[in-house]
């Protein structure tokens, strides 16, 4: 039976000549992004599908735990996915050879035990030592929103939105210590202190949670407050059905005022993204320029911000393994915001609405595109103690083939 689903899942029908297995052994039936079956002399096991490695591994090393029919004598035509990536294995009657094709990586090969455990054993060797775990992280981001690295929740997008947030969200403060004549500067630092939830939902019926807390530390110029240095550590941690995934990372960034209504702030960034639980591990490394304009109306604020970042994969080494993903991305994030008082809510309040694209260009993950409509309220800071302010919010968010939103509140002294 042949399925079609969007993504990494491809209509592909591997037969192994050297068996007499029927043509019906075809791409693992599963949505999540882990998944085995083997048929064993043309009856077909147990599919089992999982957002976690274990399931692949456990059944790998012991095919029956899908199919109570496996023996060692037996024709044997296992389908597995490893990170969205479908992977067929085999042994013919009564050999100890164990064949396996990676069909969308164009990789295939066997291993010959002493027995057929052995060669098991040699495959899941291989398959961690080899460059095959980075192939299939670059293969993911490429054909699947469940990408740790660049999908919803993804640690490339987090990146961008933080290396963003530093130069965009602030925006109407830093114009209103230009209406001040660098007033505001009573305080050489701020202390930034936040926390974030994002639930995305994939068309494919995955679920994706994130949980940040961006941490921030700004040395303010004494004369002119509008020159900041900013430290920021975003840490993440991010749920793909029941697997953990965490990113953390160190950024550094200076805001530069241009004139009273433009700044820059170029930036660079090193951080890392692990999970035992998705087979991921990997380095990146960024560096991107925020361009903030400042548009005044009267009572109302109007900023524009555009952002362009490079960000790049590094090998990961650990135990003797070694992953990189080898995926280079350029991201351009744009926005508009509107701050306006809330004098509803008091008068020492602003609300800001916001409208931001993010986009890539030349090399593309699936999740290409994304638009988020946000709404926050907080301390407006030309009417209260420049020394600390507050900000809390919600936005929805849409991209290719998922959705989502994210609460956040932020706490700056």
């Amino acid at each position: 039976m042949n399925r079609t689903k969007s993504g990494p899942t491809i209509c592909l029908a591997v037969a192994l000549a050297a068996s007499p297995l029927p043509d019906f052994a075809q791409v693992v039936d599963c949505t999540t992004s882990f998944g085995f079956r083997a048929d064993v002399n043309g009856v077909a096991g147990l599919t089992l599908c999982d957002a976690k490695v274990d399931t692949f591994l456990d059944t790998a090393k012991n095919f029956a735990l899908s199919n109570s029919g496996y023996n060692n004598t037996a024709a044997i035509l296992a389908q597995g996915r490893f990170n969205d990536v479908n992977i067929s294995l085999s042994f013919a009657a009564n050999s100890p050879t164990l064949s396996y094709n990676f069909a969308e990586l164009g990789v295939s090969g066997a291993f010959t035990g002493a027995t057929r455990a052995q060669s098991q054993e040699l495959f899941l060797a291989f398959l961690k030592q080899s460059d095959l775990v980075g192939r299939m992280l670059k293969y993911q981001s490429e054909h699947s929103t469940a990408s740790t690295v660049t999908g919803m929740g993804g640690a490339i997008p987090t990146l961008g939105q933080a290396d963003f947030a530093v130069g965009f969200e602030g925006a109407s403060q830093i114009g209103a210590a230009a209406q001040a004549g660098g007033a505001e500067g009573g305080t050489p630092s701020l202390v930034g202190l936040g926390l974030s939830y994002g639930s995305f939902s994939m068309r494919d019926g995955s679920d994706v949670r994130s949980t940040s807390l961006p941490l921030s530390y700004t040395v303010r110029n004494g004369i002119d407050p509008r020159r900041q240095f900013v430290v920021s550590v975003p840490l993440s941690r991010v749920t793909v059905g029941a697997a953990v995934v965490n990113h953390g990372g160190l950024g550094l960034a200076y805001r530069l005022p241009m004139s009273d209504r433009w700044t820059l702030t170029p930036g660079a960034r090193y951080a890392v993204s692990a999970s035992r639980d998705r087979a991921t591990a990997t380095k990146i490394y960024s560096a991107s320029l925020v361009s903030t304009y400042l548009v005044p109306a009267g009572a109302l604020n109007f900023a524009i911000g555009n952002m362009v970042g490079v960000y790049r994969t590094g090998a990961f080494r650990n135990g003797g393994y070694t992953f990189d993903p080898d995926i280079t991305l350029t991201m351009l994030r744009n926005g508009v915001l509107m701050s306006l008082p809330a004098r509803a809510f008091g008068p020492k309040l602003v609300a800001e609405v916001s409208l931001i694209d993010t986009r890539y260009v030349g090399s593309k993950p699936f999740a290409s595109n994304t638009q988020e409509l946000g709404i926050s309220l907080g301390t407006n800071k030309r009417a209260s103690n420049a020394r600390s302010y507050t900000r809390a919010g919600a936005a929805i968010l849409r991209g290719k083939n998922a959705k989502g939103f994210t609460v956040n509140f932020g706490y700056w002294f």
